[in-house]
């Protein structure tokens, strides 16, 4: 890996007010990006208030000239790559060109409920991934059109085009064999969350591991040099960085022998992760260094 550790914070703004609060309290507090993600609904409280992530990115690039902006990640269940190359391109261009591009399949079924569309079988799941990204990659190089079994567009026009060039980079949110695998084969940046419902931290990076020499393993499969693709870790549960002063140090640490060099932490949940947060953060300049 090259260089430090970038830190990233995960926030879901449920207002207008949080928006620019959020940029700003990662500004201030020296983390390197702010991030979003990019769903209906909650998927598990539908009483708590959820904006549009692309929206919020839009507006993280005009309230910030120095931090990058995240989406970790775009949702396909609901999203046409070409829509989402135009809201892209969008985003770098507002951003001077800080934007981070992250595309999942989608797993929630709230999602698909709320979007009307059907749940999909696992391997559908993974077949749309891979032609959803070749398709994104097309739009943002600036292809004419595109042909395929599930998304397809012609006579197509990206101009501005984005300012990153040839594209931002792609990051795919990978856990299972066949997506770590499309990883390799097709993104910048591996976006890596541990796996759902996950016990202990132990278990965690016990996963992580095994997931690592997968993506190794299928990079030498085809020829790519396993330090070509970037690592990017969402501290996803049962990572815990804001429980006591030490806690990022540690998942820092554990994240970076792993090959990690960006980490991104959720937003303090309550006043006692708050306090934590507070005496950690003046930590990160030196974290940045490991």
């Amino acid at each position: 890996m090259l260089g430090g550790v970038r830190f990233g914070l995960m926030s879901f703004p449920g207002d207008g007010v949080g928006v620019e609060a959020d940029a700003r309290l990662a500004f201030e507090a020296g983390f390197d990006t702010i991030a979003t993600g990019d769903h209906l609904r909650h998927p598990r409280d539908p009483g708590l208030p959820v904006l549009d992530g692309w929206s919020v990115l839009t507006a993280w690039a005009a309230f910030t000239d120095r931090l990058r902006v995240a989406m970790l990640v775009s949702n396909l269940i609901y999203r046409h790559p070409v829509l989402v190359a135009k809201q892209a391109i969008a985003v770098d261009q507002l951003s001077d060109g800080r934007l981070d591009l992250g595309v999942g399949a989608g797993v929630y079924p709230t999602d698909h409920a709320m979007a009307g569309v059907p749940l999909w079988a696992a391997g559908d799941r993974v077949e749309r991934l891979s032609e959803f990204v070749r398709a994104l990659d097309a739009g943002l190089r600036g292809s004419e059109s595109f042909e395929g079994g599930f998304y397809g567009f012609s006579e197509a026009s990206w101009s501005p085009g984005p300012v990153q060039r040839p594209r931002p980079p792609i990051g795919i949110g990978a856990v299972g064999p066949r997506v770590l695998r499309l990883t390799a084969e097709l993104a910048d940046v591996w976006s890596a969350f541990g796996g759902i419902a996950m016990d202990d931290e132990e278990a965690f990076f016990a996963a992580l591991r095994d997931q690592a020499r997968t993506v190794e393993r299928c990079c030498e499969e085809i020829g790519r040099d396993p330090q070509s693709l970037r690592r990017s870790l969402l501290a996803f549960r049962p990572l815990a960085p804001w429980r006591s002063v030490g806690d990022l140090e540690r998942i820092a640490s554990a994240a970076h022998s792993l090959g990690f060099d960006e980490l991104i932490v959720y937003m303090p949940a309550d006043a006692g992760e708050v306090r934590v947060f507070e005496k950690t953060v003046a930590t990160l300049p030196t974290l940045k260094q490991m």
